[in-house]
């Protein structure tokens, strides 16, 4: 469990059943799979070390002190076998997805998206919509087909995981390898440019995903930290800038339209975070993360 770093604002509660929980939440303390600057394994940590400064209220003033939120600790990796990882990692969550509650996972580098995905597609068809600054489509990086560059192109390739049933959101590292992937395999794309151009309308954000919904049995919701600008979040391996505020990436979470199984969020790396920016940057996006699952459930 968590130990005594904090309660996530109050909502964990000692000695909770599972079935008790309306929401459950992971760490998977990996970075095996990163190009850029170490330290997204220490993010679980200082997470939880600063969570009793999670808000439990959202920008919209909606009240989350009725959620309670089951901490299921850490997933045990091995840092120097990155296929026991990924095993370990899909079986813990073949379990945890049994429950049917919804699920935060805190990262770790993208790579551990992979291997969640695998998992929940075992159960049925797999929408996700994907918040980066990079496209994740390359077919290897740093000599791995399984590096945090590749991670929705391997979960593209699983049987439940269709092309267009991919969502990719804020995006601004262009390479031409990953422009033709996406070119060949009908992927919805809303660039960085595009959503500048249209000045943040979500109309065409939130009809996508409700395409993407009708077609698919569960959805899944992966937010790499880069996908907002680096002013937003210094603590981080791969910084791209020309990115989101972290007030569009709140409101766009908001106005997700329909239940979302599982979120995820990758890449937040405390070393390089000195003045809490990033930490707290993720608190308040969790906290958005939590309104919209009371909002959907009710």
């Amino acid at each position: 469990m968590m130990g005594d770093f904090g309660s996530f604002g109050g909502l964990v509660y000692e000695d909770m059943e599972i079935q008790d929980a309306d929401i459950l939440l992971i760490g998977v303390p990996y970075e095996g799979g990163t190009s850029g600057y170490k330290g997204t394994s220490f993010a679980p940590y200082e997470i939880r070390k600063f969570s009793t400064d999670l808000q439990t209220m959202t920008r919209y003033s909606l009240d989350l002190n009725d959620i309670a939120i089951l901490d299921m600790g850490d997933i045990s990796i091995f840092p120097l076998n990155d296929e026991m990882t990924r095993e370990k990692i899909t079986k813990t969550f073949d379990g945890i997805f049994e429950n049917e509650k919804p699920i935060i996972t805190i990262g770790g580098d993208h790579s551990i998206t992979y291997p969640i995905i695998k998992s929940l597609s075992n159960r049925g068809k797999v929408g996700v919509i994907w918040f980066d600054a990079h496209r994740d489509l390359l077919d290897e990086l740093i000599n791995s087909k399984y590096s945090h560059g590749s991670s929705l192109r391997r979960s593209i390739e699983l049987d439940n995981v269709n092309s267009e049933d991919i969502m990719l959101i804020g995006t601004r590292y262009m390479e031409q390898t990953e422009q033709l992937f996406i070119e060949n395999n009908d992927i919805y794309e809303l660039r960085m440019v595009d959503l500048e151009e249209n000045k943040f309308d979500l109309t065409d954000f939130e009809k996508q995903i409700n395409k993407i919904a009708r077609r698919v049995d569960y959805l899944y919701v992966s937010i790499d930290i880069d996908v907002l600008d680096p002013a937003f979040i210094p603590g981080t391996g791969t910084p791209v800038g020309g990115g989101m505020t972290s007030s569009q990436l709140y409101k766009m979470i908001k106005c997700i339209p329909c239940k979302v199984t599982a979120f995820d969020i990758t890449e937040v790396s405390p070393p390089g975070d000195q003045s809490l920016t990033t930490v707290k940057t993720t608190l308040g996006l969790i906290t958005e993360i939590l309104g919209q699952i009371k909002l959907l459930r009710e």
